[in-house]
């Protein structure tokens, strides 16, 4: 009966859901102000003037961005993203990275932060890594010998499936046609100190 029951009203579950999720950007667009989006945000809130957007139940806008960025062409202002892009594919982050250019508006600025994968293999090759800092997911470091170094940056028990350096960062960046790509420093208005000692911050325009 359960089965039955939910399969009528799932549909119509969804749309509502996916009206009011229309209903809402179309407030924001209405408002004619500076839109700021945080994609893949994790479980929190948008502070600051920025939405937040990932599939979990306290952000801003539940939405899986598999599917895109659910706003119009050139209608955001600024885009921000922390430690997601290694959780997507090569050919998933390009799809990814061409919804950011499309919804961001002329000149729009994109921020973006990622583990810096060169630190394990640095360590690898050349020293050792404190567990304690550098290996705070428990659960993807086996701890077996020193290649568990990098195991660990490039699956992390399954949630990783690309590794970025600098250079790549900033290769994929400009091959992906966004403009005056550069490394930026760490920013404590959006950016997270305790992931600031493995990670890699860039930005750029549309």
């Amino acid at each position: 009966m359960r089965a039955i029951i939910n399969r009528i009203f799932s549909p119509i579950i969804g749309f509502i859901k996916h009206q009011k999720l229309k209903d809402y950007i179309g407030r924001l667009i209405r408002e004619n102000k500076p839109i700021f989006i945080e994609v893949g945000a994790g479980n929190k809130k948008g502070k600051n003037g920025w939405i937040t957007i990932d599939t979990t139940k306290n952000c801003d806008i539940y939405w899986d961005l598999r599917k895109g960025i659910p706003f119009p062409d050139e209608s955001i202002s600024k885009l921000y993203s922390s430690h997601f892009l290694e959780h997507l594919s090569f050919t998933e982050a390009q799809v990814f990275l061409r919804e950011c250019l499309r919804v961001l508006v002329p000149g729009g600025n994109f921020s973006i932060c990622v583990p810096n994968a060169r630190i394990y293999i640095d360590a690898y090759l050349n020293s050792t890594l404190d567990s304690n800092v550098f290996f705070g997911y428990k659960p993807a470091y086996n701890n077996t010998t020193k290649i568990d170094y990098v195991n660990f940056i490039a699956y992390m028990n399954g949630h990783h499936k690309y590794m970025f350096d600098e250079e790549n960062l900033i290769h994929i960046l400009k091959s992906s046609n966004f403009q005056n790509v550069r490394l930026r420093k760490f920013d404590s208005n959006i950016d997270l100190i305790e992931r600031d000692f493995e990670s890699i911050y860039a930005e750029a325009e549309k």
